[in-house]
């Protein structure tokens, strides 16, 4: 699987921060960064929801057998 590129999702993130501490009202993103940024969250995202559909697919595939052995115990 091919490395996730996070760079435009941490530049958005620090432009973000920038902008709150210094009370902006707007933030600006060219075209480029929004493609960047768009295309980095799509691939993140899609990993995630195919990580959890494996992990569910795992649990539904585990058998849920439990096994309670009981003893009578014994008073001294």
């Amino acid at each position: 699987m091919k490395q996730l590129n996070t760079l435009p999702i941490e530049m958005f993130l620090d432009k973000a921060r920038i902008a709150i501490k210094s009370n902006q009202k707007h933030l600006t993103l060219d075209i480029k960064e929004v493609q960047s940024l768009s295309d980095s969250l799509a691939v993140a995202m899609t990993r995630i929801a195919g990580d959890l559909d494996n992990k569910l697919t795992a649990v539904e595939s585990t058998p849920s057998v439990f096994s309670v052995n009981m003893d009578g115990g014994g008073f001294r």
